[in-house]
């Protein structure tokens, strides 16, 4: 696939593996019409496994992607896509020298449905690799390709995520001033 053509489904049942040549965290998003999440349950990743319902999230094999896979038979009616994310494992860690690959395939079969590899890919720290969408009542899969260099915070934000900053320890407090002192006697 090229960034931006799409291709009819052909299994109600995919899933959508990225994988790099670095360790990639994959994460799914269930949108609206309106382009937002409905709740934070709606997206999907290694931490929170199963949400949204009909989506779920799977831990690859050694060497091999994460997964996110959607039974579109089980999406609620008011969800229209499905946004499927990936970002470097490591902390601080961009895009720059990898070509992620997405690939949609059957997930009862396994049979590659669409492969997608965002070309140009540099500082960005995250990135929407495809979309699984509902047109006119069929499901199709969108190659997306866009980078953001604020990382997973970013995709999910944009999305209607609501994201917790990490706190920051306050800094110690000061010692107290040593004492000054006695004067010494005469």
């Amino acid at each position: 696939m090229t960034p931006g053509s799409n291709l009819p489904l052909g299994a109600a049942r995919v899933a959508v593996d990225v994988t790099a040549p670095v360790r990639l965290d994959v994460s799914g998003l269930l949108l609206t019409a309106a382009g937002k999440v409905r709740s934070d349950a709606d997206f999907v990743f290694y931490n929170q496994p199963s949400g949204g319902p009909g989506v779920t999230h799977g831990a690859g094999a050694p060497g091999g992607g994460d997964a996110i896979t959607v039974d579109t038979t089980a999406i609620p009616a008011d969800i229209e896509k499905i946004v499927v994310t990936a970002s470097p494992d490591a902390p601080g860690a961009t895009f720059a020298g990898t070509e992620p690959t997405g690939t949609v395939r059957d997930a009862d079969s396994g049979a590659v449905l669409a492969s997608f590899t965002p070309p140009g890919l540099g500082p960005e720290t995250a990135l929407v690799v495809v979309e699984i969408y509902r047109r006119n009542g069929a499901w199709k899969v969108r190659a997306v390709g866009q980078g953001y260099a604020d990382g997973l915070a970013g995709i999910a934000t944009d999305f209607g995520v609501s994201v917790e900053e990490p706190t920051t320890p306050a800094p110690p407090a000061a010692a107290p001033a040593p004492l000054a002192a006695p004067p010494a006697p005469p």
